[in-house]
């Protein structure tokens, strides 16, 4: 198959490098099915960038500009965030090889591209990490975690967060890994707790805490306490309350720590509405039917409830049981993957006939079909105390083909590669179920493709599934390909680590001097951008946060406010220092712009008298008086 065929531009040096590595004689031919395979597993863009990055460091004389003004045309915007978020992160480290930022309006047209396509989440991004002024003001999107802080949990941003409660630890995530407190989700359940802090009991996600992994007396009690005592409950309240009884009813066995808790919610279920005394009596098996429609809004909050918070897979698996036969439809539920994967083959292990009979009426919902493979593929070892999901050993590549055809009809081979791909990435990705996968793939190309890797093919692809950026995170040194002497494919394992792994130093793997002098360049530039406080010069952190806050990109106004503040700090506590500094008029001048544009709230800071005498602010400005 020809790189045209296989929609490819000409393979770079990281295929060329796997070429070398997986091939006894590296031909034409096996650079591109390279080149393919690794756009299939880690992304066009995470390709694109990878590959750009070493061209245009080895074409580089030195100095001057080492990316040009159009790099960013080539990347694929597709709206998706999983693929779109590298490109902020890809586009800040092409701005800090260069020796300056390119011109203002080149950043804006780009993020003009990413808001015209959809891709909200790339877009919020890179009007945070890029250096032009007033980005943010183009951009809506706030991530989950703002506006739990900001109390403005709408429809969409609930989907997101229960979304993410689906997943498994172990699951891709849809990070931004971005400068700011709350722009992850890495652990959505923490959010649940931020809620309740700020804003009570008040929305049904509350209702999904795990009580067990709380202090109970000296947090949640006091919360709880203020809504059992209201003489009635808000719509969300309703629903977090009748969540949180249905988890105390199914410890109540087991636990006798919350018996007075779940006594005095007993008392108040009369504040609840019928609806939820209706979904109550059918979770409690007091009725053996209700209208499929009363437990849809809350259909994820259910399957997460019985299926992480309680935590018990039988317990979870008669539920489900329940759900599909007053008609679950798949497509109400916001995400399918490793848990609703193993609910759905545990109980085809007991009513086999009910769930595929179920399933063939979810032919609207395209995941149906990754669910029919995974389950397919699928083995439950059971152990003493736990049980682990895999890949049946036993299984052949021509009985797994044979599946997959079934279920998509005749595809070409590439297609089928695309589709097992998927699979190691939401079901099987890691230890011998990917491995497993990556021997599947391994014999469709020697028999499709007549290309034959060596071993080393399959831990090496493994590897290489395992850094879709999605995955970001923890990385060892074995899982970087350090002998690839790439220094794109360094640089997207930087981005995916955050800058910050302290086990492996890339520049120690460098060759060349003017590539060593690049990444040393971007490492410094990106780690004081993203982690300004560990700066110790004071004049460069100086600059940094003039910076940031002239630029004028922040979620939300508090943030901006507080930046503001640690700036004046810093001036306050390292009085010499910033007097040296601030000795160029053009930095006084921002400093005290920024201050008496905030001079409302910045009335405690200017008592100061000396911070006052050096600013230079006089202080009957804007006819106010500072005692």
């Amino acid at each position: 198959m020809t790189s045209d065929e296989l929609g490819l531009d000409k393979p770079g040096a990281l295929a060329r490098y796997f070429a070398e590595r997986w091939l006894e004689k590296p031909s034409s031919k096996g650079e591109q099915i390279i080149a393919w395979l690794l756009e299939a597993a880690l992304g066009k863009n995470a390709m694109y960038f990878i590959e750009k990055t070493k061209e245009y460091v080895d074409a580089w004389g030195g100095s001057g500009e080492v990316v040009p003004a159009n790099a960013f045309d080539d990347f694929v915007i597709t709206g998706d965030p999983v693929e779109d978020t590298l490109i902020p992160h890809a586009v800040l480290v092409w701005t800090c090889m260069n020796d300056r930022s390119w011109p203002e309006e080149v950043y804006h047209r780009w993020l003009d591209s990413l808001l015209a396509a959809g891709s909200a989440e790339a877009a919020y991004l890179a009007a945070s990490l890029w250096p032009a002024h007033d980005l943010m003001g183009k951009v809506t999107y706030r991530p989950p975690g703002w506006l739990v802080y900001r109390g403005q949990l709408d429809a969409e941003m609930e989907r997101l967060i229960l979304m993410e409660m689906l997943k498994r630890y172990d699951e891709p995530r849809t990070s931004l890994y971005g400068s700011f407190e709350y722009d992850d989700l890495l652990f959505p359940s923490q959010l649940l707790t931020e809620y309740i802090e700020r804003h009570g009991f008040t929305h049904p996600i509350c209702g999904l805490i795990d009580l067990r992994d709380l202090d109970w007396d000296n947090f949640l009690k006091k919360y709880i306490q203020e809504v059992l005592a209201a003489p009635s409950w808000s719509e969300g309240t309703k629903g977090a309350m009748m969540l949180l009884y249905l988890f105390l009813k199914a410890l109540n066995k087991s636990s006798a720590r919350f018996r007075e808790l779940l006594n005095t919610l007993e008392q108040n279920l009369f504040k609840l509405d019928e609806k939820h005394i209706n979904i109550i009596n059918f979770h409690m098996d007091k009725t053996e039917n209700i209208d499929y429609n009363l437990i849809k809004d809350y259909i994820n909050y259910l399957i997460i409830l019985y299926n992480k918070t309680i935590n018990k897979s039988s317990f979870s698996t008669k539920i489900f049981s329940k759900y599909i036969s007053v008609g679950l439809k798949t497509k109400d539920i916001y995400y399918i993957g490793k848990y609703l994967n193993d609910i759905i083959f545990g109980l085809m292990l007991k009513e086999r006939e009910k769930v595929e009979s179920w399933l063939e009426k979810q032919e609207d919902d395209l995941r149906i079909k990754d669910i029919f493979l995974a389950t397919y593929m699928t083995k439950r070892i059971d152990y003493l105390y736990f049980y682990t999901i895999s890949i049946l050993k036993e299984l052949k590549n021509e009985q797994i083909e044979k599946k997959i055809e079934d279920i998509h009809g005749k595809i070409k081979y590439t297609e089928k590669i695309k589709l097992l791909i998927d699979q190691a990435r939401i079901y099987f990705n890691k230890g011998d179920s990917l491995y497993k996968i990556c021997r599947f793939i391994n014999n469709i190309l020697k028999r499709e493709g007549r290309i034959n890797f060596g071993d080393i093919f399959i831990k090496d692809y493994a590897k290489i599934i395992h850094s879709w950026h999605p995955n970001r995170g923890y990385f060892s040194k074995k899982d970087v390909f350090l002998d690839s002497n790439h220094l794109g494919l360094y640089l997207y394992y930087e981005i995916l680590m955050g800058w910050g792994n302290t086990m492996i130093d890339f520049a120690d793997h460098i060759n060349k001097e003017k590539e060593l002098k690049v990444h040393s360049k971007i490492k410094k530039k990106i780690i004081e951008n993203l982690y300004g406080f560990i700066i110790s010069d004071t004049g460069t952190k100086i600059n940094l946060y003039l910076n940031k806050i002239e630029n004028n990109n922040f979620p939300c106004e508090e943030i901006k406010y507080e930046l503001i503040i640690k700036l004046i700090n810093i001036i306050e506590n390292n009085y010499n220092n910033s007097l040296e500094y601030l000795k160029d008029e053009k930095i006084m001048i921002k400093v005290r712009e920024i201050i008496m544009s905030n001079i409302y709230s910045l009335m405690e800071k200017l008592r100061d008298s000396i911070l006052i005498g050096l600013l230079g602010i006089d202080n009957k400005q804007k006819n106010m008086i500072i005692y």
